[in-house]
């Protein structure tokens, strides 16, 4: 049995709202936005997970026919981060960075930048 992407986008919309963003919805240029504005791929939707749950129903869709990408902090040059008619896994809510010094640990959000994770691993760079 064949797949219809537009039925996979829909599932999605259904299930995460506002969070799927396609090219309908007014957010949508500034969603499928990367750092590097030579980049101008138009994904089929954008979700912005913000559970592992949301994220593997993601990946699961995807899987099934359409192309995925995931943007993590959104600074590659090359714009891996997005893709042309597929579906962008955003991250970019998910930037939390957690630091245990005692035990060397740091748990970090797959969104977060390295200004994120600097910060909390190094403060007395910030300390001025």
């Amino acid at each position: 049995a064949q797949v219809d992407p537009a039925g996979i986008v829909e599932r999605l919309r259904e299930s995460l709202g506002a969070r799927a963003v396609v090219a309908d919805d007014p957010g949508y240029d500034d969603a499928r936005a990367v750092w590097n504005g030579m980049i101008d791929a138009r994904p089929a939707v954008v979700v912005r997970a913000v559970t592992t749950s949301e994220m593997q129903d993601v990946v699961r869709a995807a899987e099934s026919v359409l192309p995925l990408a995931v943007r993590n902090g959104g600074h590659n040059v090359a714009g891996f981060g997005t893709i042309d008619e597929g579906i962008v896994l955003d991250l970019s809510g998910l930037r939390d960075v957690e630091v245990d010094a005692g035990e060397r640990l740091a748990v970090v959000g797959g969104g977060a930048t390295l200004e994120r994770f600097v910060h909390p691993v190094t403060p007395c760079a910030y300390a001025q």
